[in-house]
């Protein structure tokens, strides 16, 4: 992706609307891992179709209620780092690119370690894919962890050093109103929420750099 480009991610599946988000100036689409709400699930076909069409794929894994700050625990994170890059991997996404695990809500400090539990976490889910993966003579197909979430959240992970690609939230007021501002160093930053556009509900995105979009 070039310098300040433009697209949206969506939990619809968007395999009949290409063209018009092509039309709109988009030039790459967010898209969900999920194995319990697979109803907004990316498959490989419309991958397929998204990469066909010219467009890049950033992957985002939200398959439970990362809006709640109980959901973040280590136990989680393993359990999500896991499924997500096997899910990566059975879709064959580009090696050496992010999954973007997603902390949809406005975390203050007393939610900061249980975050950066959840990511350690996540990050043991990684490499016990890769063991299983090996374990089973499987190509072991290398990736990177990211993160979605507030511009608190986004330092948060950035010090502990185990996130390296980071998606900045939309919610002006969120860790007390320094959301507002772009959280220096984002690779995505959403610029919206739940607009219409190519008759589907999307959320608006810049990139502001190489943001670990992907395609075939």
């Amino acid at each position: 992706m070039g310098k300040m480009a433009y697209g949206i991610h969506t939990a619809t599946n968007v395999s009949n609307v290409l063209n018009c988000l092509k039309n709109n100036g988009k030039t790459f689409v967010g898209r969900y891992f999920a194995v319990t709400n697979t109803w907004k699930s990316l498959t490989k076909i419309e991958a397929q179709n998204i990469s066909s069409a010219g467009l890049y794929i950033v992957s985002i894994w939200e398959d439970g209620p990362a809006d709640k700050p109980s959901y973040f625990t280590y136990d989680q994170g393993k359990k999500d780092g896991n499924n997500a890059f096997h899910y990566a991997a059975d879709i064959q996404q580009t090696a050496n690119t992010p999954v973007f695990f997603a902390v949809d809500f406005d975390a203050t400090s007393s939610h900061k370690q249980a975050i950066l539990d959840y990511f350690v976490g996540v990050r043991d889910g990684y490499l016990q894919y890769l063991y299983e993966r090996r374990k089973y003579g499987e190509e072991e197909i290398y990736y990177k962890i990211g993160v979605y979430g507030s511009y608190d959240v986004l330092t948060w992970c950035k010090e502990q050093d185990i996130a390296t690609y980071f998606f900045q939230a939309y919610a002006p007021a969120w860790s007390n109103g320094r959301n507002k501002d772009p959280w220096p160093g984002y690779h995505l930053r959403q610029l919206g929420s739940n607009q219409d556009l190519c008759n589907i509900k999307v959320d608006p995105d810049e990139s502001s750099g190489a943001a670990g979009g992907w395609k075939y």
